[in-house]
């Protein structure tokens, strides 16, 4: 009778513990919280790139050889893309060239970033390829069934049959 009794509030207390631990801890979303749904939401909006063709690449089954060559690719690509600072000197700022640099390097972001992907995929043999086409395929049907998946959230049956 009493390990009946000690098992049940054990397998209580566990759920209990798991349940507040599950909910964010009893936080709020109304500050910055590890716990906050909406938060981890906007983090992932704000991100500037969400393509991420690099880390996916980098997930391959790749040599060190051709780690090393999409290294100094990636870093190729970073340093010839203009730098807005460099209209700062140690006295002046200038304001029409800083303008320049940052129209330049919008401007130009998406052909630098296919060159780089060009290069990238030139150092792949064909099986990398294959899989990376995979890994991308992948990716977009998951995409697309986390959007359907959202696209139903909140949404009771009679208000979702009535639009």
């Amino acid at each position: 009778m009493n390990k009946k009794i000690i098992l049940g509030l054990t397998t209580a207390v566990l759920l209990a513990t798991s349940t507040f631990a599950y909910s964010g801890g009893g936080k709020s979303c109304d500050g910055y919280k590890n716990g906050c749904e909406k938060h981890k939401m906007m983090k992932k909006k704000n991100h500037k790139d969400g393509f991420k063709f690099v880390h996916m690449v980098m997930k391959l089954d790749l040599s060190d050889k051709q780690r090393d060559e999409i290294r100094s690719i990636i870093q190729n690509s970073m340093s010839s893309q203009p730098n807005p600072y460099d209209a700062f000197t140690e006295t002046e700022f200038d304001k029409q060239k800083f303008i320049k640099l940052n129209k330049q390097k919008r401007e130009n972001k998406i052909e630098r970033k296919a060159d780089m992907i060009e290069d990238i995929y030139g150092v792949l043999n064909a099986s990398q390829k294959k899989d990376l086409k995979t890994m991308l395929d992948m990716k977009r049907i998951m995409k697309k069934s986390k959007m359907n998946k959202n696209k139903g959230a909140g949404c009771s049956s009679k208000s979702c049959n009535n639009k």
